[in-house]
């Protein structure tokens, strides 16, 4: 499983800390980083564990989100409709979970900054996703079991893995 960071959120202080739970997530979790960085805004990262790419918000979207039966199954919305704002990708500030094969299995369809954006909103969002998991790996994921979930489970329903 690797973590992927769309880069860069809109707002400094969410990007930084962003950097700061995957440097944590690397190294107490040992869980693999890396960033995608689709709209640079705050200068260069240094100290990071993880790769670093540097792609357009187009070749994210055909790579990753475009026609991922995995990530339609995962996210209440389409690709399409989470990712595309008034006919502009919207994905920089968003992360993702993916396989070892390369395939995203989910992503947060809000960027971290949208905490408190609406009720029920805390499921979508990058920063609430990362610091659940940072603080304990398998509050919201079975790793084992990942493309069986949809997110309103109490336990996996593959290996009865209960979550806390």
């Amino acid at each position: 499983m690797i973590l992927r960071y769309y880069a860069d959120s809109d707002v400094r202080e969410w990007h930084d800390h962003t950097l700061r739970l995957f440097r944590t997530l690397y190294d107490t979790h040992g869980i693999a980083v890396e960033i995608d960085r689709i709209d640079e805004q705050h200068g260069p990262i240094t100290d990071f564990p993880g790769e670093i790419r540097y792609s357009t918000p187009e070749e994210v979207y055909e790579r990753d989100l475009k026609r991922n039966r995995a990530l339609n199954q995962t996210i209440d919305q389409t690709p399409s409709e989470a990712f595309k704002r008034y006919r502009k990708l919207d994905i920089a500030g968003n992360v993702a979970v993916v396989d070892d094969e390369g395939t995203v299995q989910w992503a947060s369809t809000l960027p971290g900054y949208a905490d408190g954006y609406r009720p029920g909103a805390a499921s979508q969002t990058a920063m609430d996703f990362l610091e659940d998991i940072a603080t304990d790996p398998s509050n919201r994921l079975c790793v084992e079991c990942l493309s069986l979930l949809d997110g309103d489970e109490t336990f996996c329903p593959n290996c009865g893995y209960e979550f806390p």
